[in-house]
């Protein structure tokens, strides 16, 4: 009985791994294709009362929650101001083995604005609290996993960096504490809006065609081995 039973596991695996059918896609081939169908249709905005993540024409708006600290008497409150996308680059790191999405924002006076809520006038609410400024290279980087989504491959974003110096005066101690902050509110927000199911089908739809193109229109499990993205079905 016992040997029966171990004949018949051989076989069953033998059997699946007949029928299961991989493909191997090159890592820079899937870089180069995000690049050349995606990236053009991609667009961010970071800003307090507009700030949005579109893709092929789908928006979604984000949340991004000012982020608060009391240096002083008085509470100084900072978001996001008009802060837009200039451009953005797919490419695969082999030391994180994940795609990464750069994304990198305009220089363009200042990006996180400050005020003081606490202040009497209005001159004075936009005066006390100092004005941030997003040094190069102003770039939120995205790591992406592939994964199986609706019997075909998207991503998820597991990582979010936002990439070059907070720059601002009269913080003292308290900067390193506002610098995180801003840091979380924005890394938390971008993560929830990257791994919406919406999202996951604009990804999908995207990849489709490349799928398609080697012969691979389903998916059961995805991947990522040295220098190839293997699709199995």
């Amino acid at each position: 009985m016992k040997n029966r039973i171990k004949i018949s596991v051989v076989l069953l695996l033998f059997t699946s791994s007949i029928i299961a059918q991989c493909t191997d896609i090159n890592t820079k081939e899937i870089a180069k294709y995000l690049n050349e169908k995606v990236k053009p249709r991609l667009d961010i905005k970071l800003d307090k009362h507009d700030g949005f993540l579109a893709i092929n024409g789908t928006r979604q708006n984000l949340d991004l929650k000012d982020v608060k600290i009391s240096p002083v008497s008085r509470e100084w409150t900072y978001f996001f101001e008009n802060v837009r996308r200039i451009d953005s680059n797919f490419w695969y790191d082999s030391k994180k083995n994940a795609f990464v999405l750069d994304v990198k924002f305009e220089n363009n006076g200042i990006e996180l604005k400050g005020r003081c809520e606490g202040c009497l006038t209005k001159r004075m609410k936009d005066d006390r609290a100092p004005d941030i400024n997003w040094a190069n290279p102003q770039i939120m980087r995205f790591t992406l996993k592939p994964i199986v989504f609706q019997r075909s491959v998207s991503f998820k974003v597991t990582q979010v960096e936002m990439l070059g110096k907070l720059v601002g005066s009269g913080f003292g101690s308290v900067f390193s504490r506002l610098t995180k902050g801003i840091e979380d509110v924005v890394g938390q927000e971008l993560t929830r809006v990257f791994t919406t199911d919406v999202t996951k089908r604009l990804f999908n739809d995207a990849l489709r065609p490349l799928l398609k193109s080697k012969k691979t229109v389903s998916a059961n499990s995805v991947s990522l081995a040295s220098s190839s993205l293997r699709v199995c079905k």
